[in-house]
């Protein structure tokens, strides 16, 4: 049932009555009716026609108005944090200072060389070999590999290793093998391995 069918059957007329030729017949209570009906239209229209667009501009402005607060609310975190990052930055750039006190010069190549040497017999051990191998070249550091190859007791391996690591510089150990000397049983082991210290590129090659 369409709206002028229920107007009409609201106030009991006919559809017939709805006679604009004859506006000046129709009762009050008709005209009154007609009138709230095209009323009712025209905000219909109106609202179609004029609010429409304001009112999604409106909730379009709401949806950035709730993003904006997300994002304030993020940086305002961001700034409250600022400080501490600040501080944790300064102390990894420390960190990261004293690390590179620790990777040798060039001139302290041959140097290092001597002291694993020295530590190697100070633990009681036989050196059979220990040479340098070429440089391998890494995106922001350079490999300095030392193969080595001792041969002595389990303690005085162990002893070795141990003092290696408590080197001022860093050297790390890498390809570890061990192997009875002979089949006698006296407990001599031959110990193959890499040791490998590390140098910035600008630090310069071995010479």
């Amino acid at each position: 049932m369409s709206a002028v069918q229920w107007l009409a059957r609201l106030g009991q007329f006919e559809l017939r009555d709805l006679d604009f030729e004859r506006v000046g017949w129709w009762s009050l209570r008709f005209k009154t009716l007609v009138a709230l009906l095209l009323v009712g239209v025209l905000l219909i229209v109106g609202y179609g026609l004029q609010l429409q667009s304001p009112v999604n501009q409106l909730a379009q402005q709401r949806e950035v108005e709730v993003a904006l607060k997300t994002e304030f609310a993020t940086k305002a975190a961001q700034a409250a944090g600022l400080e501490a990052w600040l501080m944790h930055l300064s102390e990894l750039e420390t960190a990261f200072s004293d690390v590179l006190k620790q990777l040798p010069g060039q001139a302290e190549v041959p140097g290092l060389l001597d002291e694993v040497s020295r530590i190697g017999l100070t633990s009681g051990l036989l050196i059979e070999h220990i040479q340098w191998s070429p440089e391998v070249l890494q995106p922001f550091y350079a490999e300095l590999p030392l193969k080595m190859v001792l041969v002595g007791g389990y303690h005085e391996l162990g002893l070795f290793v141990s003092s290696l690591a408590s080197l001022p510089r860093i050297v790390t150990l890498h390809d570890f093998a061990l192997a009875p000397l002979n089949e006698t049983g006296d407990g001599q082991l031959r110990m193959t391995l890499l040791a490998k210290t590390y140098r910035t590129h600008d630090q310069g090659l071995i010479p």
